[in-house]
């Protein structure tokens, strides 16, 4: 009896430490938040190249298990069973792989000439930009009766003023700014070079990553069956395939239907003959990836180039990608997706909106697969306590509800005010 009651002293005592200890956890996170984001920061810096190859390694995934299932079936055939298998994954992670840096290198070789065409020649337009409006200005103030002494009187006025403000200010802060401009250009620099470096580890970890897959995969739900047993860890398993389902759906659908965008832009600028008719059709495929908003960020700044160089065809361009975008959005990307998601219109605005402002480009990107998923463990949740109460899950049955009585669990309906 006192050692029962020993045990049950030991108990609440630690119960109690866990409990203060969690309660000082919470307030030194939120007394030092910024710290801790800090750390947060840094830490995801350091891991970014595993990051960058987890999600590399995620993408290839499809594309290797169709080779390896391929090349396992003619190497088993020639060569013994298991060293055949070795060499079918082996060859399936290279061949991966070299898709990925071939894509890659596709983009580059397709954007990089492209755009500095495209600067070379906004720099080339530009003084006839110039010329053509001072001639316009000129001519207005013609028109309008200003072109007389007083317009010379005050530009000299003017140009006075100026002269003065760069002898007597702008000069003595131009070492200052010529620092701020070298420090800038040269973080800039440091971050381009992260971020090559970053990629070019990740598609080494990517190789171990896909080399390891399914010994990966194992020891990961060994960890989870250990950890939570066979019952909640089958639950937690059916999550995970569940998730990976709508993310791998959603993802490699939205890619093929950018690709298929891309190519259609490409096809529609170059009968049209836009200028800039290949970086055009590579920024509106690109950033298709991204629902509801992606036309409208891909459109934006072509549009504005397409301006410069042409007007005319600048209104050509914009009535083509409103086009393509209904065509994408009625037509062609619920053929690709069907329900993949099953979130609504009201979600899809929601999800981008919250996630890329917490995550930018790639919140935009997964935020709507993630919205899908929270809904689906919060639906999963609100339905089992319903279960538990015995009350009823479907939800037509609480449109209009009034209230429901307790004891023969009747759900009364308020009157529809839209019937009559």
């Amino acid at each position: 009896m006192n050692k029962k009651k020993h045990s049950d002293y030991i108990a609440i005592g630690l119960t109690a430490l866990a409990v203060i200890a969690a309660s000082l956890l919470i307030f030194f996170l939120l007394y030092k938040i910024n710290t801790v984001k800090k750390m947060l920061e840094g830490l995801i810096d350091i891991l970014m190249p595993f990051i960058v190859g987890g999600v590399i390694a995620y993408l290839l995934t499809p594309v290797y298990n169709w080779l390896c299932r391929n090349l396992d079936y003619y190497f088993c055939v020639k060569l013994k069973r298991k060293q055949g298998r070795k060499v079918a994954k082996g060859l399936a992670v290279l061949l991966s792989i070299l898709l990925a840096i071939g894509i890659v290198a596709g983009l580059i070789a397709m954007v990089v000439p492209e755009l500095i065409s495209s600067i070379m020649g906004l720099m080339d337009s530009m003084p006839g930009y110039l010329e053509r409006s001072e001639q316009w200005l000129d001519g207005f103030l013609a028109d309008y009766g200003f072109a007389d002494g007083g317009i010379q009187a005050a530009y000299d006025s003017f140009s006075g003023d100026l002269q003065s403000w760069l002898t007597s200010e702008l000069l003595p802060n131009l070492q200052n700014s010529m620092n701020s401009v070298l420090g800038s250009f040269f973080n800039g620099v440091v971050a381009v070079i992260n971020v090559v470096t970053n990629v070019v580890i990740g598609f080494i970890v990517a190789v171990y990553l896909l080399a390891e897959k399914e010994r990966f995969s194992a020891l990961g739900k060994k960890l989870l069956y250990s950890t939570f047993g066979a019952k909640r860890g089958n639950e937690m398993m059916e999550r995970i395939r569940y998730t990976h389902k709508i993310f791998g759906g959603f993802i490699q659908g939205k890619i093929l239907d950018s690709i298929i965008i891309g190519f259609l832009c490409f096809i529609g600028a170059s009968l049209l003959r836009l200028p800039y008719t290949l970086l055009v059709s590579v920024v509106v495929g690109v950033t298709n990836v991204i629902p509801f908003f992606g036309p409208i960020i891909g459109a934006v700044p072509c549009g504005v180039l397409i301006l410069l160089a042409d007007p005319i065809k600048c209104v050509y361009f914009v009535i083509f990608i409103l086009a393509l975008q209904q065509f994408d959005g009625n037509i062609l990307g619920p053929r690709i997706l069907g329900n993949a998601t099953g979130v609504s219109a009201f979600g899809v605005l929601f999800a981008i909106i919250i996630f890329g402002g917490l995550f930018g480009f790639v919140g935009m990107v997964i935020g709507v697969p993630l919205y899908a998923v929270i809904s689906s463990l919060v639906g999963e949740f609100v339905n089992g306590r319903l279960r538990e109460k015995e009350m009823s899950m479907d939800t037509e049955d609480y449109l209009h509800l009034d209230y429901v009585e307790q004891d023969e669990q009747r759900y009364v309906k308020r009157k529809d005010p839209t019937e009559k």
